[in-house]
């Protein structure tokens, strides 16, 4: 027994008006493929794909190569075909597409009920999957090329949004932690990016979007990584780095080396946790200044700020705020300077305030300056 489900309203019509509705389906989906098809490149052809283990057997599988080759070595033929520019053989696969759709099409519009009604494919247990008329199966199919129109647009928007022509690379932050907040843009661009690069912590927030292959960053290799993500993007590899919170607060130094290695950074800002350090502590924007740990070690701005707030947001890989808090203290800050601590900003955030001598031997400042704590200095 073969079946005849595929839609709810599939009882409601008869087998030569579901054969209609296959012809519109199919139509549709065709005009859309061909209008996503439109003025194709070779740029935007060739780039933005990564092929699965299937697909690189399938590249292997080269019997028609050797057919060829075995043909010259006997004499059947001469050579090989001329080689063919890419630009032809995009406008030849579209015409190769277009001839089967029209194939495809006259098959269809020739059935008759009798043969529309024939069995196409067997049950299949194992997955719980119906036996199929031949109707059932082109009703199901007919979508087919609709479906892979969107994807060929979506794929074009995303080697314009990586710029691999210009090779750049993308920097996109992750906010403060809620998967949810994280914008559509950057989860569908994760999921085109050949390689993800980052902190093992914001990593592990992109791995529900990302398919490329993860590239953890830590002092030791960050240099390294930096040095491999301008050889790739040159090659036109599509490389994302992403960060915790906003770009620009959290990786101003990764920001700074990109540039001097890359062609151009694409920057997708995100909420930083410098906003949250101010709502948790009820602090005004205008009353405060912005820097990272590492910055802070430098002490250039903070020597240039009076009268405001100073918030010391955590970086990754960058020592523990024991570390900052001797070299403020070395640097002339009082020790009795009111500070505050706070941790665990992604989560529930714990906060701390006492004098700068005094939070300098609690166990807390031994703890990672990670991207989500922060100092503040009053």
């Amino acid at each position: 027994m073969v079946s005849h489900d595929f839609r709810p309203d599939a009882d409601s019509l008869n087998i030569l008006e579901r054969r209609q509705r296959v012809l519109r389906r199919l139509d549709d989906g065709h005009a859309a493929l061909l209008e996503a098809l439109a003025d194709l490149g070779e740029t935007d052809a060739f780039l933005g794909s990564r092929w699965s283990v299937w697909e690189v057997m399938q590249h292997l599988l080269t019997e028609d190569f050797v057919d060829a080759l075995e043909q010259i070595a006997t004499g059947e033929r001469e050579m090989l075909p001329a080689f063919d520019g890419r630009a032809n053989r995009i406008a030849n696969d579209i015409a190769r597409l277009e001839a089967n759709y029209q194939r495809f099409r006259r098959l269809l519009s020739g059935l008759t009920e009798e043969q529309l009604n024939r069995p196409a494919t067997p049950p299949n247990p194992e997955n719980n999957f119906p036996a199929l008329s031949f109707l059932d199966l082109v009703e199901r199919v007919s979508g087919h090329e609709g479906n892979h129109a969107r994807q060929v647009v979506e794929t074009r928007k995303y080697v314009a949004a990586f710029r691999s022509m210009e090779r750049a690379v993308t920097v996109a932050g992750l906010g403060t932690g809620d998967p949810d907040a994280i914008p559509d843009q950057t989860r569908q661009m994760l999921a085109n990016a050949d390689y993800v690069v980052g902190s093992e912590s914001a990593i592990s927030l992109a791995r529900r979007w990302s398919r490329g292959v993860e590239l953890p960053m830590r002092s030791d290799n960050a240099n390294e990584l930096v040095n491999r993500i301008g050889r790739d993007t040159r090659a036109g590899l599509w490389t994302m780095v992403v960060t915790l919170g906003d770009p620009a607060e959290s990786v101003p130094g990764l920001l700074h080396r990109l540039q001097e290695e890359v062609d151009a950074v694409s920057l997708i800002p995100a909420p930083g946790f410098y906003r949250l350090v101010l709502a948790q502590l009820g602090i005004s924007p205008l009353a405060a200044v912005c820097t990272s740990v590492n910055q802070a070690r430098d002490g250039n701005l903070l020597d240039s700020v009076t009268g405001r707030a100073v918030v010391i947001l955590g970086a990754d890989e960058s020592g523990a705020w024991s570390e900052v808090c001797e070299k403020l203290l070395g640097r002339g800050v009082a020790e009795d300077a009111k500070v505050s601590m706070l941790t665990n900003l992604m989560g529930h955030p714990e906060v701390a305030t006492g004098s700068l001598c005094d939070l300098a031997k609690s166990t807390m400042m031994s703890s990672p300056a990670t991207v989500d704590s922060a100092m503040v200095l009053y």
